[in-house]
């Protein structure tokens, strides 16, 4: 009999999330908004840089979700040049090559969404999250689910609109991880945006919103596939709209970081998920004030 681990609680932003510690990303701040002011009104190499680091995110985000295969050194060429078939062989991807690319001009455009969205000064709604699965999903036809009798199924997958069956995964160690049931996604997806709304309005960092509305999101799961994709670029909304970089979790920071972390946050330790999404701010912002690879 598998084990049950109950993640899903109804979401609320309690005090130790508002007491998480956000040094990590403040000692760099200062001089980073400073060097931002005058970099992304006047320089050439911002809009270049951020061009890489929007593929790359494209590349990582569909990656880490097993939805393809993809070589590390292809992987360089594809941040640097831009999504082209020409640069692709057979053997550099486990999925035909004008699917792969499907996934990551999907996984691309939808971040341009968010950055419009950020330009225009649009709030986030559940509108926008299900536009946002939409896009990211525009080339994914079908899911996992499971059978009355609890077996894995491929089911359709529904583009854009809340889950209709419960999508709880079963870890390698069997453990049943329980997300939040279809029957309460629309209302604690209504109580997430909520309480985002209110916390925007306070002086606590953006840092710790980026990583609340994360795990919040996460913890919900209101979609049948996608969560993961979609979780990053809410965070990333977040981050942008207070001048920082999206937010990208790397291949090789899958398990030993990012998955870590999360595991922590089930346990209420939500400050190595800040830690883990600050450095990962930190790194890039050194990336580009060094002129470095992303």
């Amino acid at each position: 009999m598998d084990k049950v681990f109950r993640l899903w609680r109804p979401v609320e932003f309690t005090d130790s999330w508002r007491k998480c510690d956000t040094s990590v990303l403040d000692d760099i701040a200062p001089s980073w908004f400073a060097r931002r002011e005058i970099s992304q009104n006047t320089s050439t190499e911002f809009k270049e840089f951020l061009g890489r680091l929007k593929r790359k995110h494209a590349i990582e985000t569909g990656l880490i979700e097993q939805l393809y295969d993809l070589d590390k050194g292809v992987t360089e060429t594809l941040i640097r040049e831009g999504f082209v078939a020409s640069y692709l062989s057979h053997n550099d991807t486990n999925i035909p090559i004008p699917k792969l690319l499907g996934h990551l001009n999907d996984q691309l455009e939808a971040m341009d969404f968010v950055f419009d969205m950020v330009k225009e000064d649009r709030p986030l709604s559940k509108s926008f999250v299900r536009s946002l699965h939409q896009l990211l999903t525009r080339h994914q036809d079908s899911a996992f689910g499971r059978n009355a009798l609890g077996h894995p199924i491929e089911i359709p997958l529904l583009k854009g609109a809340f889950k209709v069956r419960p999508n709880n995964p079963t870890t390698k160690d069997g453990v049943k991880i329980l997300y939040c049931p279809p029957e309460h996604v629309e209302a604690e997806m209504d109580n997430l945006i909520t309480i985002l709304n209110n916390v925007s309005k306070t002086e606590i960092h953006p840092l710790i919103i980026a990583s609340w509305l994360h795990y919040a999101f996460i913890s919900i799961h209101p979609f049948q596939d996608g969560n993961g994709r979609t979780a990053r670029l809410l965070s990333s909304f977040i981050l942008i709209q207070n001048g920082y970089f999206p937010f990208t979790v790397l291949r090789e920071d899958l398990i030993g970081k990012y998955f870590y972390s999360l595991k922590q946050a089930d346990k209420g330790n939500y400050q190595l998920l800040v830690n883990y999404i600050g450095s990962n701010q930190k790194n890039t912002i050194k990336k580009f004030c060094t002129k470095a690879n992303i």
